[in-house]
């Protein structure tokens, strides 16, 4: 029992040490940056317009997936989680699966915003969009994944389309939307930077320390 109990401890230190590296913080931070593309959609030139978006998050992932191989991996090693793990992934993409329909919903909230249906000013019906169909679901993603930068994230991609429309009073249409996502991601990918450099200093490769030893 004490023995099933340790292995436990040491998968669930193992499963904490997968965010202590910032890899999944630049990747989340290249994605949220990616949604101010949708501003260029009428600006840059076709198919430029439609591609950008895609392009920067498949950036962000490439990033992730060579990160993770070349960079992370060589230093811990990886490790096989056991069934209780597996099930929380499952559980997130429940949420994940949860959340669009959630969006299907504030489509429809929307509509009965616009009927006039709540005499409440813009940019707060925007605000509590965002914390309710944004924040609220990836608050249940970090909860089940254990992560807890997570829920700043979520709070600030919560806020994110408040932020354009407050910016919009000094910054033109649409660029402020594309300042806003570029600020936000941006933020996010510094927090990133700075665990992976920590990471990297604290988890040296075997011919680093060796070097360093002599």
């Amino acid at each position: 029992m004490n023995h099933e109990i340790g292995l436990e401890e040491i998968e669930k230190k193992a499963w904490r040490t997968t965010f202590d590296d910032g890899v999944i913080d630049i990747y989340f931070g290249i994605l949220i940056a990616s949604f101010g593309s949708i501003a260029l959609t009428e600006i840059l030139p076709v198919p430029l317009n439609m591609l950008l978006g895609p392009i920067m998050i498949g950036v962000g992932l490439a990033f992730f997936i060579l990160s993770k191989k070349y960079l992370i991996k060589p230093r811990i090693g990886a490790v096989k989680f056991g069934r209780k793990r597996k099930v929380k992934k499952l559980r997130t993409i429940g949420v994940l699966s949860v959340s669009m329909v959630l969006l299907l919903i504030l489509f429809l909230f929307n509509l009965s915003i616009s009927g006039g249906s709540l005499n409440l000013p813009y940019n707060i019906v925007v605000l509590l969009e965002g914390l309710l169909f944004l924040t609220v679901p990836l608050c249940l993603v970090a909860f089940f994944l254990q992560f807890t930068r997570l829920y700043v994230y979520a709070l600030i991609l919560g806020c994110g389309f408040f932020l354009a429309d407050i910016s919009s009073l000094i910054i033109p249409i649409p660029f402020n939307f594309l300042f806003s996502y570029l600020l936000l991601g941006g933020t996010i990918i510094i927090v990133g930077i700075t665990y992976l450099i920590r990471f990297v200093r604290k988890y040296q490769l075997p011919q680093e320390e060796m070097n360093r030893d002599d």
